[in-house]
């Protein structure tokens, strides 16, 4: 009710506060918009209509007229500095005009010929079961929380001297053992970055391979025909072995199985169907093209 009590006088101060406040607003607007054209962009906070800092006066904000007076107060919250988004950040969607992160180690296998395309496959399958939920992933997420960004970073070298031979023993008297050329290796918890060394003759490029049969006693060895090779369940040569070799690797490199080099007592082939236990249905789910072209 006290409001229409209220002087001419009153009313008159408060009108020219107001006209005061407009003239101030719109110079900070020009005043911000003058610094985000001619130089690097800084946050200052831009107060909002018929706010200003406690110390500014009428004077200041209109030098044209009138005695200094204090006639703003200070507003109730202060304005918040808000940085500006990047269209084409990881954390969000690419839209046209942004460009994807060139991804290097794919240029690398081209120049491989037909072991680096065979190489760029099955690691483009590996990153699709990656990138996406599965049980696959959610096993590897127990060491690393972005696995598709960690395999990603890997690299791959060719061993062209590695084993070539099935060798076939007698160590138990008539017990046949064969032991298979390796087909990939890699340094324990190496982590991202890591190169992963893949066989020219093992299981990885090859479905066969002679057997030679190392003798008891030394001496040469006698070959014994051929013998196919295998990635846990699957023949050598095939998508599905290339595939269960990789994320067999990457296991090791993330410390998500133990050390198996050499194969003793058969640990490779235990970490292989160890992996298989998680990633089976996604490695022998049909392959999804095209998937990738929006990140590479």
């Amino acid at each position: 009710m006290h409001s229409a009590s209220w002087s001419f006088r009153t009313v008159a101060l408060i009108f020219i506060g107001c006209i005061a406040s407009q003239a101030a607003f719109s110079q900070t607007v020009k005043f911000a918009r003058y610094e985000a054209d001619s130089g690097p962009r800084t946050f200052r906070p831009i107060n909002p209509p018929g706010c200003a800092r406690a110390e500014t006066t009428a004077a200041e904000l209109n030098p044209g007229g009138g005695a200094a007076t204090n006639a703003f107060v200070p507003c109730d919250t202060a304005p918040a500095n808000v940085a500006p988004v990047n269209p084409c950040s990881s954390s969000s969607l690419r839209p046209s005009g942004c460009n994807a992160p060139k991804d290097l180690v794919a240029g690398d296998l081209g120049p491989m010929g037909k072991a680096g395309q065979t190489i760029l496959r099955a690691r483009e399958r590996v990153l699709e079961i990656l990138q996406t939920e599965n049980g696959c992933s959610d096993w590897f997420r127990k060491k690393d929380p972005n696995p598709a960004a960690t395999f990603r970073t890997l690299n791959f070298a060719l061993d062209g001297k590695g084993e070539e031979y099935v060798r076939e023993s007698r160590d138990l008297g008539p017990l046949q053992v064969f032991r298979s050329p390796y087909v990939a290796r890699v340094y324990q918890g190496d982590g991202s970055n890591a190169t992963i060394t893949l066989n020219r003759r093992g299981a990885f490029f090859s479905g066969l391979s002679m057997v030679m049969e190392v003798p008891k006693d030394g001496g040469p060895g006698n070959f014994q025909g051929y013998r196919v090779l295998y990635v846990g369940p699957y023949t050598g040569n095939t998508l599905h072995a290339q595939v269960a070799t990789l994320l067999h690797e990457f296991g090791h490199l993330l410390d998500l199985l133990p050390v198996d080099e050499g194969d003793q007592d058969g640990k490779s082939v235990h970490n292989t169907y160890e992996v298989l236990r998680y990633c089976r249905a996604e490695v022998e789910s049909k392959v999804k093209r095209g998937t990738l072209a929006a990140v590479r």
